[in-house]
């Protein structure tokens, strides 16, 4: 009876054993389970993270392609800000090889020296940021101390736009025998708007009739819109030569982006900022050569952080003297595009410009299709 009852109890102790045995195996396996699950998620969440920051350098990077040597420098310049803005900027940094260019989305990127060679063609940005370890926590056994995580973004211009949000307040009219042509320089003289002489400029009417000069104010642009020139004759009489003119407009609206307000006195560089190159009678190649060396030429009495790039830069309605009602004072437009502005507006009253060759993004503008684009103003689109 001893014997029985003895071995039933190391029977018992044998069993209990074989359950301690398993339930322990099972709560290691839970653990296990259970850190993998955490450790995966940190995973997805870093990459989640360092795939936003690789979009939004890419984004970046693309917003600042205009069809230049200097728009290439100022794209990989520009990835960098952005993917400052993320954590991984404590162990990621962009070198001028994480970023590369191409033509067309699917074709071959080439690096920054041979985009800087023939930039007129470059479309698209791709940003590939290097490996990045993630440490694990709890399922080191079975990953390793750690886990390498990378990402790319590739953006780029869009299709040409049909509405350009914002536009500055000007209108140039031009000769339907001699239209302006991109890359050319043009003198271009102040008219009444009531004149349609070619080869001349109109400051425009606000949308409620109300005057506005000095900036990119204007919303909704289209090509073959409607506008409406500014009831204004073309110069001040003197000897003050301080009346409302189309001249007097345009000193006001073109010279503060030099930095002068001899003409507009009641502003300051805190409403009407100067451009970061404000050096004159240079050519639109060298004004984006400077940019993209990161060059801020100072104005004295100006803090060099109040400077804003682009702001020689003007986006607005071209209109044929043909397609110009002067009783009316309504344009209508044959297009939209960008001019850069060479130096300021003088007592001569005249504007000179560079007409813009190349593709060149805008801040906010949309594609309707059927209608008509505007095949050089695009916005910066992630493709991938």
């Amino acid at each position: 009876m001893n014997q029985q009852q003895t071995r039933k109890e190391n029977k018992r102790q044998g069993e209990r054993g074989s359950i301690l045995a398993t339930s322990a195996l099972s709560m290691v396996s839970l653990l296990l389970a259970a850190g993998l699950a955490i450790d995966v998620s940190h995973f997805y969440t870093a990459k989640s993270e360092l795939q936003n920051a690789a979009d939004a350098a890419a984004l970046g990077a693309a917003s600042q392609l205009n069809s230049t040597s200097g728009g290439i420098k100022m794209a990989v310049a520009q990835a960098t800000t952005a993917l400052n803005q993320y954590d991984f900027r404590k162990s990621l940094t962009i070198t001028s090889s994480n970023v590369t260019f191409a033509n067309n989305l699917n074709g071959t990127y080439v690096d920054q020296a041979t985009a800087i060679a023939a930039p007129m063609g470059v479309r698209f940005v791709k940003v590939t940021l290097s490996p990045q370890p993630v440490n694990t926590t709890f399922s080191a056994l079975v990953l390793g101390n750690s886990l390498n995580i990378s990402a790319s973004a590739t953006a780029g211009l869009s299709v040409g736009l049909t509405m350009n949000k914002f536009y500055t307040a000007y209108a140039f009219i031009e000769s339907a025998a001699s239209p302006l042509v991109q890359g050319g320089t043009y003198i271009l003289d102040p008219k009444a708007g009531t004149s349609t002489s070619p080869n001349s400029y109109r400051v425009l009417d606000g949308p409620d009739g109300s005057l506005i000069t000095t900036g990119q104010i204007h919303a909704y642009g289209y090509s073959e819109g409607t506008y409406t020139a500014a009831d204004l004759p073309a110069t001040s009489p003197g000897p003050a030569y301080t009346a409302n003119s189309m001249c007097r407009y345009a000193q006001i609206g073109v010279n503060t982006r030099f930095g002068d307000y001899t003409n507009h006195n009641s502003t300051t560089y805190a409403d009407q900022p100067p451009d970061t190159i404000t050096a004159q009678n240079i050519s639109y190649t060298e004004y984006t050569n400077r940019q993209g060396n990161g060059v801020v030429e100072p104005i004295a009495g100006i803090p060099a952080a109040s400077h804003v790039k682009n702001r020689r830069i003007m986006t607005l309605p071209i209109a044929l003297n043909t397609d110009y009602d002067g009783g009316a004072r309504r344009i209508t437009a044959d297009r939209l595009a960008a001019f850069f502005i060479k130096k300021k507006v003088g007592t001569s009253c005249q504007l000179e410009v560079e007409y813009i060759g190349g593709a060149r993004t805008v801040a906010v503008g949309t594609y309707t299709p059927g209608d008509t684009q505007m095949p050089d103003l695009s916005i910066p689109v992630l493709y991938k």
